[in-house]
């Protein structure tokens, strides 16, 4: 009987032991699954970050070429584009979430851009407000250095055309079609100021005109006003702002119909 009861004793721990292992070992095998997963959401969700992160310093290069074509348009001095993006770089140097990060940019200079910044105002029924830069964006880590080379190319364009009908006397009806767009596309204005020639001076249209401008909501604008000149052709120049407040200007010679 002791005999039996040693044996049942021994078989008992052994079979214990293999329990305890076994519960031991899916322990471990449940811990290791659960941190590879969590290891795998971690990544992603890493990744996901410092995409949005880069996402985020682009957009600001963007958003910094746009307030510096406003301001070279509304007068401003050509070089305010490079002087904003020098001011931008050690603002990213600063940052450091994901690492050293890294911004090096030129302007376009050639026949048509001055120190990144273009604007032609002077073509017959097309004005043109331009910037233009390129850009390598590096993100030094720990383990690993991201590297993002872009080109960016704000422009706000204008198209304007147009045509009069003499009414009484000297009295002329104008109708202008104005279109705006950025980057190619169409874009909505925030404001229009149109001037005509008269015997050599320029007149700014206002409601005593009769001014009246139709907005379709994509871009395009009808637009008339009556003027009262011995002018033939008459020379409308067109002023408008789009919502970046980007200026541009264009005129256009309007020929009786």
């Amino acid at each position: 009987m002791k005999t039996y009861k040693k044996r049942f004793g021994t078989n008992s721990s052994g079979q214990l032991l293999i329990v305890a292992a076994l519960a031991i070992a899916i322990l471990i095998s449940s811990t290791t699954i659960y941190v590879y997963e969590l290891s795998k959401e971690t990544n992603i969700t890493d990744t996901r970050s410092i995409n949005n992160f880069i996402l985020a310093l682009k957009q600001s290069t963007i958003n910094t070429m746009e307030s510096s074509l406003a301001n070279v348009s509304n007068g401003g001095e050509k070089t305010v584009l490079t002087t904003n993006l020098d001011a931008l770089s050690q603002v990213f140097r600063s940052l450091n979430h994901f690492g050293i990060c890294q911004l090096d940019f030129t302007v376009l200079n050639d026949s048509t851009y001055d120190s990144g910044t273009w604007l032609s105002w002077n073509t017959s029924d097309l004005g043109v407000s331009s910037a233009y830069a390129n850009f390598t964006l590096n993100v030094y880590g720990m383990t690993s250095t991201i590297t993002m080379d872009y080109a960016i190319n704000i422009t706000t364009t204008l198209s304007v055309n147009g045509s009069y009908v003499s009414l009484e006397g000297e009295t002329k009806l104008v109708s202008l079609t104005c279109k705006i767009y950025n980057e190619d596309e169409p874009a909505l204005a925030k404001n229009i100021t149109l001037f005509y020639e008269n015997l050599g001076n320029w007149t700014q249209v206002d409601a005593s005109n009769n001014l009246t401008i139709l907005d379709y909501g994509n871009g395009t604008y009808l637009i008339s006003f009556t003027v009262t000149t011995s002018s033939d052709p008459v020379q409308v120049l067109t002023h408008a702002y789009d919502l970046r407040d980007i200026l541009v200007k264009a005129n256009t010679t309007c020929y009786a119909t």
